[in-house]
């Protein structure tokens, strides 16, 4: 059984994912780094999460480099930090399989550094 499967599909990765758009939008140290139209990057977070836990493909997505999206925003260890504790607050609310859960978030910490390391380097260029 695949990771999307254990957490519970789309339905669960939707919610979690207004879950913690909501907290993001509403985060004074996050808020900066999002732009405005919060439905395309929910939309973009679900295709990545959906891609990310094993989910069904896209045949028309080409797969997702968190760390090359992000690249040149100013983002740092406290905004990677503050993500990840956003994301775990979001998770406990939306999905009730806690090793599922944990899983999710091992791969996100895992993610999150692989970015803030991409985006430091390219702003000590």
């Amino acid at each position: 059984m695949s990771l999307y499967e254990m957490l519970g599909g789309e339905h669960v990765l939707t919610s979690l994912i207004h879950s913690f758009y909501h907290q993001v939008y509403h985060d004074s140290l996050l808020r900066p780094l999002f732009p405005d139209d919060r439905p395309r990057v929910e939309q973009a977070q679900l295709s990545f999460l959906t891609q990310l836990t094993g989910g069904p493909r896209d045949p028309n997505q080409e797969p997702t480099s968190l760390a090359m999206i992000h690249r040149l925003l100013p983002i740092h260890e406290e905004h990677a930090i503050r993500w990840l504790e956003l994301m775990e607050v979001a998770s406990v609310d939306a999905i009730p399989n806690i090793e599922a859960r944990a899983q999710l978030m091992e791969r996100l910490r895992i993610g999150a550094m692989n970015v803030l390391r991409v985006c430091e380097a390219h702003q000590m260029d």
